[in-house]
């Protein structure tokens, strides 16, 4: 997965004791790294730990570093402490917390490139769910953020669109509702259902663009989801489907790009173009083949489109 590019991993303490891990990836001194390269943050979907950057990341690291986050009770970050903080704005200020760290790195490490855009500030990539971290990110700590890509990713209220019908959102509470009262025998459902064959059939003929991504990178992303507490992606969940950042689109002063699937049943196409519409100057991308795993599924696209994006930003003035 890495390439030419080198990889440090971190664990980063949260304002209120939580552990935050992250993956750093720098472009590999055999490649000649331009000195004046960005930092580019991803923030990834819900119950994801970078399954659809798998093939995005060695790209985006032979010119720009680049650091992989994993939320609360993601990947090998551990579980929050309970009472669970496990809102938007917790994810957005453990993102502060890790650009905190990485730019004190700079100071420290030779191996370290600096930013194009300022010294405290970095690129930040918002898949699905993660564009509205980035959105509440830029909120309340704007300082450090330089420019938004928003790829699949809403303002909020994700759950009111999905699928064309609000539902499933009406319906959460009522489902972690049950989940308190039968924790232990729903995680073993969750292990057990999450990485089987049928999920994977059904998510194949159903949710994403089957002959645009690999089984094997479907089912890394379903063992990530398997691996998770149940109960807190619930919790995650139901706080992402209250979250709406609306309010703030008309306000984004900085560089933006919109990037959305055409085919995407998650997110429709007319919710992400409102969102790209009510940010003044954003660049609007429609990948007219792509569902809402779209980095996954075009991952030399998605590269492409990035890059060229980033490369465009204004040098710091």
């Amino acid at each position: 997965m890495l390439g030419d590019s080198e990889c440090r991993e971190i664990f980063v303490d949260a304002y209120d004791g939580a552990s935050i891990f992250a993956q750093i990836y720098e472009p590999s001194p055999a490649t000649d790294p331009d000195p004046a390269a960005a930092t580019i943050l991803i923030l990834d979907g819900i119950g994801c730990s970078g399954w659809a950057f798998r093939r995005i990341i060695p790209a985006l690291a032979q010119h720009h570093r680049v650091v992989l986050m994993h939320y609360r009770g993601h990947g090998r970050s551990p579980n929050p402490p309970r009472p669970w903080h496990l809102g938007i704005s917790d994810c957005a200020d453990d993102a502060a917390a890790v650009i905190d760290q990485i730019c004190s790195d700079k100071i420290h490490s030779s191996k370290v490139i600096s930013n194009k855009v300022h010294s405290n500030k970095v690129i930040v990539i918002g898949f699905s769910m993660g564009f509205q971290v980035a959105l509440e990110l830029y909120r309340r700590h704007r300082s450090k953020v330089a420019a938004l890509i928003s790829l699949a990713g809403p303002a909020g209220r994700v759950l009111s669109t999905f699928q064309g019908t609000g539902v499933f959102a009406q319906g959460l509470p009522l489902l972690r509702a049950a989940m308190r009262h039968a924790h232990d025998l729903t995680e073993r459902v969750w292990r057990k259902v999450l990485p089987s064959q049928w999920v994977l059939d059904v998510g194949l003929a159903t949710q994403i663009n089957a002959g645009r991504i690999d089984a094997e990178d479907f089912t890394f992303y379903l063992n990530q989801m398997a691996a998770m507490n149940p109960e807190l992606f619930f919790e995650l969940l139901q706080h992402a489907a209250r979250h709406c950042a609306d309010d703030l689109l008309p306000r984004v002063d900085i560089p933006t790009m919109v990037m959305a699937g055409a085919k995407d049943t998650f997110v429709p196409l007319p919710t992400m173009r409102r969102v790209a519409f009510a940010i003044p100057q954003a660049q609007w991308i429609v990948l007219d083949e792509a569902s809402h795993a779209l980095p996954a599924e075009f991952p030399e696209e998605v590269t492409r489109r990035v890059l060229a994006f980033v490369d465009d930003l204004p040098a710091p003035g």
